[in-house]
Order: C-alpha cells, then sequence, then structure tokens
C-alpha cells in the first residue's frame, strides 16, 4: 500500500505557484494551517483567516521543522530568512483546495459527501459507526464542513482509509459547488431541502440549487431523500441514484 504524499512537482502544478529552495523539499505525508500542529516534513500553509493570519506563525512552523512553507506571494519579503522551502502562491486559501483535492485523487477510499439543511451531523456520525465495523473510517470533526474545513478532512485521510465521509456546509452561493470539486465523491447524500441561510440562499428554491451543486460531482450514487418534494421532483430524472 503506497504511503499517501505530495510531491515537488504537485506543488509545482498549484496555480500561478514559484518555488524557492525547492532542493530543500521532501516528500510529505503531512498538511496543516496550525503552526502547533506542524511535525518534520510537515506542509504548512499560512491561511488568511477574519481573527488570525497564518503568516504570523510561518517562523512558528520554520522552527517546528516544516518541509515547505505556502505563503502569499505579496507577502515573500517578509521571510528573507526562511532557509525551508517557500511556494509563494495568489491566494494561500484556494491553493489549500487545490492541493486538498490532489490529495483526494491519491487516495484509494470511497469518499462520501454528505449535504442537506437538517441532519448532516448525525448522519454523517451514524455512517461512520456503522461503517466502523467493517472499514477504516475518516469523518469531518466537529463544524469543519466549509472552505476550509472540508479540505482539512481529506488531509486527514491516509493510505489506509477505506471511507471517507464529508461534511458539506454553507451559507453563500458557490460554496457546495467549490467543496464538490475538491472532494470528487463516489457517493452523495442530500438529507432535505430546507429554510436555511435566507439571508443568502432567499428561498428553498436557492437552497435546492445550492444543495444541488453535489450532483454534478458525484461519480457512482446518489441517494435521495424521497419525502423531501423538492428533492424528490428534481431528482427525478437521474437514473444513478437511491431514493430512501
Amino acid at each position: 500500500m503506497a504511503k499517501v504524499e505530495i510531491t515537488l512537482n504537485d506543488l509545482f502544478n498549484l496555480h500561478s505557484a514559484v518555488i524557492y529552495n525547492p532542493d530543500e523539499f521532501k516528500n510529505s505525508s503531512s498538511v496543516v494551517i496550525d503552526s502547533r500542529e506542524v511535525v518534520k516534513g510537515s506542509i504548512f500553509f499560512a491561511i488568511e483567516g477574519e481573527k488570525f493570519d497564518g503568516h504570523d506563525f510561518v517562523n512558528d512552523a520554520e522552527a517546528n521543522d516544516a518541509s515547505a512553507l505556502i505563503i502569499n506571494e505579496k507577502k515573500l519579503s517578509k521571510f528573507d530568512s526562511v532557509d525551508a522551502t517557500i511556494i509563494t502562491v495568489p491566494d494561500t486559501t484556494e491553493a489549500y483546495g487545490e492541493l486538498a483535492s490532489m490529495w483526494r485523487k491519491k487516495l484509494s477510499a470511497k469518499v462520501i459527501s454528505i449535504s442537506g439543511s437538517n441532519g448532516k451531523t448525525t448522519t454523517k456520525d451514524i455512517l461512520a459507526v456503522i461503517l466502523s465495523e467493517k472499514f477504516n473510517v475518516v469523518k469531518t470533526i466537529a463544524n469543519n464542513n466549509n472552505h476550509i474545513g472540508v479540505p482539512l478532512t481529506i488531509f486527514l485521510a491516509d493510505q489506509k482509509c477505506e471511507i471517507l465521509i464529508l461534511e458539506h456546509g454553507t451559507n453563500h452561493f458557490g460554496e457546495i459547488a467549490y467543496t464538490a470539486k475538491i472532494a470528487i465523491p463516489d457517493y452523495v447524500l442530500l438529507t432535505n431541502i430546507g429554510d436555511s441561510h435566507l439571508e443568502f440562499l432567499i428561498d428553498r428554491k436557492g437552497v435546492y440549487k445550492e444543495k444541488s451543486a453535489l450532483f454534478n460531482q458525484h461519480k457512482n450514487l446518489l441517494f435521495v431523500n424521497n419525502d423531501d418534494k423538492i428533492l424528490s421532483r428534481k431528482s427525478a430524472g437521474i437514473k444513478n441514484k437511491i431514493s430512501f
């Protein structure tokens, strides 16, 4: 069973990436966004969030023996003294998603993506308990179901993982399409279409439009809640599905 790793070629394939000190890089099986979780050989992403900027912790990540530091290209001048491999990109959050998609493609695990207005977490946890009786399962932890959380969960899976269960959340149009493209699910399950996040999704038609973006990415099988009138009607023409 081949170890799942990020290679130098993977890093070169990140959009608009420029690599400094490439000879210092060794293949890595650890990708993190928290400098406290860096172990020797980790790839550290400096993500800019609402409360924290990962660039403030780049030196900590290097001190903890990160093998590569992925930073915003506009902040390169701040890290002239860094000896580790540095990869600059236009947007570290987007690059994080890109690399997660590469990682997902290296996995042999089957990917189950779950969304819906209600019951996502409960359904995820029930499935994880049942499937863990027979398979090595990795699942979304806590509420890590957004544009950062879905990649984070994918990076938790390794070559031993047989089933990866991902929860996809949203409150704006386009978020599900983004995380679904990264996850490339084998199986998709929608729990229901309700009145969730209507301040941005407007109405249930908008909720369906956003949630159903998972349909366009599923490769094998779609599971549809047939008691939900919107899901039942909208999925009528989909052949590769099981209703419940």
